[in-house]
C-alpha cells in the first residue's frame, strides 16, 4: 500500500527536523566543552605579594605607609618575595636601591637600620671613660651595666700610704661591650670582660686618669638607692690603722760627754722639735662632703609631678642629692 504524498513529505520533514536538532545539540555540547577547556587553560593561580605603594628612593626607612599588596601569577612570583602576613619583616629596614610603585619589595632590597652609636646614649655634658679591669677591679666579674660603684685610690704621700675615696656613686655604663641597650659589637661571653666604661663629668674623668697613673684604684659596689657620701680615709700603714704600732723607746734625759781624762759630764740630750701640723696615723675625715658623681640619675629620674621620666637610665629619686 502506498502512503499518500502528503504524509510522505511530512515524514521526511520531521526526520530532517530531528536530525537538525540533534546536530545543533551536538554542536552546542562540543562548543561548551571547548569553552570549558579554554577557560581551564586560561585560568592561572595567583598569589599576593608585598610591593612598593609608590616610588621609593634609596635610603627610605620602610614603614607601613610605604607598602601595598598586589597579586602575581604564582609561576612568576619571586621565591624570596614576601606575602602580606610577613610585611613586618620589612618594618624599620632601610631601602638600598630605588623601587617603582608596584615593584615587589624583597629582603635583598633592604638593610637593617644601623645600630645607634654608644655616644648617643650619653647625657649632655657627661663623658664615658673606659678603664681596664686590672686598674679597677670588677667585683669578681659581678658588675653589670647600670650598677653604681665607689672608687677608692691608694697612693704614697710623704712616705705614708693613704687610701681615700676618689669618686662616689659612679654609674657603670658598660662592661666590655655589653651595655644596658644590648651588645655593641663582637660575640664574647657576657660574663668575661676586660674593661669597664664609667659615666663621669669632664673633671671627674681627669681625676680618674691622674689616679690611674699615680695610684691604685679599687671599685666598691654601691646599692642603687644609697645616696650617702663617705668622708672616711686612711693614713699610715696597716699597723697604725689597727692600733698595734709600738711607740719609740723613751730617750734618756742626758747624754754622756768625755773630755780627755776628766770625768764624764752630762748635758741635756738634743731632741727633735715636734712636727707642727702633723696628722696622726689611722682613720681621718676628708674635708668637705663630696657629691655623688652620677647624681644626675636621681635628679633626672622623675619629673616635677613625680612620674618616671623617659631616658636611657632611670633610678629612684633620692632626697638630698643635688644635680652635678
Amino acid at each position: 500500500m502506498r502512503l499518500p504524498a502528503l504524509n510522505r513529505s511530512t515524514l521526511m520533514l520531521g526526520l530532517a527536523l530531528v536530525a537538525g536538532l540533534c546536530a545543533a545539540w551536538a554542536a552546542r555540547q562540543h562548543l561548551h566543552g571547548r569553552e570549558l577547556e579554554l577557560e581551564a587553560r586560561a585560568r592561572i593561580q595567583t598569589v599576593e605579594r608585598v610591593v612598593a605603594a609608590h616610588d621609593l628612593p634609596p635610603g627610605t626607612r620602610i614603614g607601613p605607609e610605604h607598602l601595598a599588596v598586589r597579586s602575581f601569577p604564582a609561576v612568576l612570583a619571586s621565591s624570596d618575595s614576601l606575602p602580606p602576613e610577613r610585611h613586618g619583616e620589612l618594618a624599620g629596614t632601610v631601602l638600598r636601591m630605588p623601587l617603582r610603585a608596584g615593584d615587589a619589595v624583597l629582603p635583598a632590597h633592604t638593610a637593617q637600620q644601623a645600630q645607634d652609636s654608644f655616644s648617643s646614649h650619653l647625657v649632655s655634658g657627661r663623658r664615658a671613660i673606659t678603664m681596664p679591669v686590672d686598674a679597677i677591679n670588677s667585683v669578681s666579674g659581678l658588675l653589670q651595666p647600670g650598677d653604681l660603684i665607689d672608687l677608692y685610690v691608694s697612693f704614697e704621700y710623704q712616705r705614708r700610704r693613704i687610701t681615700a675615696p676618689l669618686l662616689q656613686g659612679v654609674l657603670v655604663l658598660a662592661t666590655g661591650t655589653t651595655t644596658q641597650h644590648g651588645r655593641m659589637s663582637g660575640d664574647q661571653d657576657t660574663q668575661a670582660y676586660a674593661t669597664v666604661t664609667l659615666d663621669a663629668a669632664p673633671e671627674d674623668a681627669v681625676k680618674l686618669v691622674a689616679a690611674r697613673q699615680s695610684g691604685t684604684l679599687t671599685a666598691v659596689l654601691r646599692h642603687p638607692q644609697d645616696d650617702a657620701s663617705n668622708q672616711a680615709a686612711v693614713r699610715g700603714d696597716l699597723a697604725g690603722l689597727l692600733g698595734v704600732n709600738r711607740p719609740a723607746p723613751p730617750a734618756s734625759a742626758k747624754a754622756p760627754v768625755i773630755y780627755g781624762n776628766s770625768a764624764s759630764a752630762g748635758i741635756p740630750r738634743l731632741r727633735p722639735a715636734a712636727a707642727t701640723g702633723a696628722q696622726p696615723s689611722g682613720l681621718f675625715e676628708l674635708p668637705g662632703v663630696p657629691e655623688l658623681v652620677s647624681a644626675w640619675l636621681w635628679a633626672a629620674s622623675t619629673d616635677p609631678a613625680g612620674a618616671q621620666a623617659p631616658g636611657p637610665y632611670a633610678f629612684p629619686a633620692q632626697a638630698g642629692v643635688q644635680e652635678q
